[in-house]
């Protein structure tokens, strides 16, 4: 897991407030989580200004850039740096050297940014260009996506204290078990933003994203399993439902798409050849 965050005070304040009942009016101290903009640039030219929650700047930028086709590995970012300017909070990110970075940006602005006839065309047009994951199966194990759950909800600390905030976790498989000392978590306000920094976080450590599970706290929409794909992750799971688009692409892209998984029980939508089989099968 992440070590201890020193700064983790910085994103919780404290507020008075009270608690109703049917006859009673009770003050106490309660906490939230706070909400920041996140300015990114690329080249100096604004690239998105995402609402977040403090912390993982730099992480956060680098998982965006690459969740949304910007970037296609750590390699093309020459430089990067986080500073908090008069403005707000700045991720300034300079490509390497031969890296086009900004026709891509306009690419990822043409599909999150449309709507209506355009936004089918867009969302279309982003399918086509995801290539399917290769067959590999019998990869994992049922018990090793309870177990990044359970590690999930054992490990959210801004949510325990707050109840405001998302979180993704990203855990590596070997041998169809969850390997739990590797694993990364991030909460964030965002759904979108807690994906993204666990996959920046990733490729700040050298972590491979082609061997590993990822499972969210929110439900599963297209946007989120487009997200994964981009990055490489094949597998993936959530607390809550999926939407039809997000099957659909996933099922397109032949990964596995586990929703509902509380406890131990979850629902397969995709991909449950995926799942190494057991003497009784959870699978129908």
């Amino acid at each position: 897991m992440d070590p201890v965050d020193t700064k983790s005070a910085d994103r919780v304040v404290s507020v008075e407030c009270h608690k109703l009942g049917p006859t009673s009016l009770e003050a106490f101290s309660g906490e939230l989580v706070r909400e920041e903009p996140l300015l990114i640039t690329v080249s100096g030219q604004p690239a998105a200004t995402l609402m977040c929650t403090p912390g993982d700047e730099i992480s956060l930028a680098l998982g965006f850039l690459l969740t949304g086709g910007v970037i296609r590995s750590e390699k093309e970012v020459g430089a990067i740096v986080s500073c908090h300017e008069e403005a707000g909070n700045v991720v300034r990110v300079i490509p390497a050297d031969g890296a086009d970075l900004m026709s891509r940006l306009e690419a990822h602005r043409t599909v999150f940014s449309s709507c209506s006839i355009c936004g089918s065309e867009a969302i279309g047009s982003l399918t086509s260009s995801l290539p399917p994951f290769a067959d590999r199966p019998g990869r994992l194990l049922p018990q090793a996506v309870f177990d990044l759950g359970k590690l999930m909800n054992r490990e959210q600390r801004f949510y325990r204290r707050t109840g405001g905030t998302h979180a993704a976790v990203l855990g590596q498989v070997r041998e169809g078990k969850l390997i739990g000392q590797t694993a990364i978590l991030k909460e964030d306000i965002g759904r979108h933003n807690a994906l993204d920094k666990v996959v920046g976080e990733a490729l700040r450590k050298g972590m491979p994203l082609g061997n590993t599970l990822l499972f969210l706290s929110g439900r599963m929409s297209f946007e989120m399993v487009a997200k994964a794909a981009r990055a490489g992750i094949s597998d993936l799971a959530a607390v809550s439902a999926p939407t039809a688009l997000a099957v659909e692409l996933a099922r397109r892209l032949g990964m596995l798409l586990v929703c509902f998984a509380r406890g131990e029980s979850a629902t397969v939508y995709s991909g449950k050849e995926a799942l190494q089989p057991l003497p009784q099968s959870i699978l129908p």
